[in-house]
């Protein structure tokens, strides 16, 4: 017959395994660091070359109600550095200022091609059964990514409205490009995230010394009748 303590020892011993069992959740965002960087990385080429031909101190509203685009937070940040790199003075209110730059964006986003040498994947369809996915068979192929950005600015004065100055559209491009030959792959370009981990990354930093061993308890100090001779 078996007892209460048998009884309880099946669920008892399930409970002992499953204790040492941790999960950790992982999440991706919505988007990659890698479009982020070929977008980021145009904006920052586009407005390279900016500079506001307006007296040095002059008071500045950067006005970017009109700018919308992907990442637009840092690309108005990076016109904003331009301003003040050209010798002007930033405000926060367009009341402050003597002159109102006006930023516009005609493009700030990503495109990509494909290029092979061999067939590209098809669908066959197949009665009673739905499509037959065939897979891609190549020799070469290349594809390539762009991040593109083009921007444009018109700065006039507060007070009577006339022309400071203005900008001609700029564009700003970034990428890259996968080959592949054969089963062979590599990556070429100028806005690149490497395979390679950093050490200290993978690994964890490294071990330093170990650290000197500590006596449990301080020495006592030499007394009357301690370590003396007579």
């Amino acid at each position: 017959m078996t007892s209460t303590t048998d009884l309880l020892a099946i669920p008892l011993a399930v409970l002992a395994l499953c204790a040492g069992c941790t999960e950790t959740r992982t999440s991706n965002p919505e988007r990659t660091a890698e479009e982020q960087l070929l977008l980021s990385t145009a904006v920052d080429r586009a407005v390279d070359d900016v500079t506001l031909n307006v007296p040095e101190g002059t008071k500045v509203f950067v006005d970017a109600s009109r700018f919308e685009a992907y990442d637009k937070s840092y690309a108005i940040s990076a016109f904003r550095d331009r301003v003040l790199e050209s010798g002007a003075h930033l405000v926060s209110q367009l009341n402050d200022a003597e002159v109102i730059v006006e930023i516009r964006s005609g493009a700030l986003s990503t495109d990509g091609t494909k290029t092979i040498v061999g067939i590209p994947a098809f669908d066959v369809p197949v009665p009673l059964a739905g499509d037959l996915s065939v897979p891609e068979i190549s020799l070469a192929s290349r594809r390539q990514r762009l991040g593109v950005a083009k921007v444009a600015y018109t700065a006039y004065w507060r007070e009577s409205g006339a022309l400071a100055d203005r900008s001609e559209p700029i564009q700003g491009v970034a990428g890259y490009r996968d080959w592949a030959f054969i089963g062979f792959g590599w990556r070429s370009g100028d806005t690149l995230i490497t395979a390679d981990i950093p050490d200290t990354v993978a690994d964890g930093p490294e071990p330093g010394p170990p650290a000197a061993e500590q006596p449990d308890s301080d020495p006592p100090e030499p007394g009357i009748g301690e370590g003396k001779g007579r």
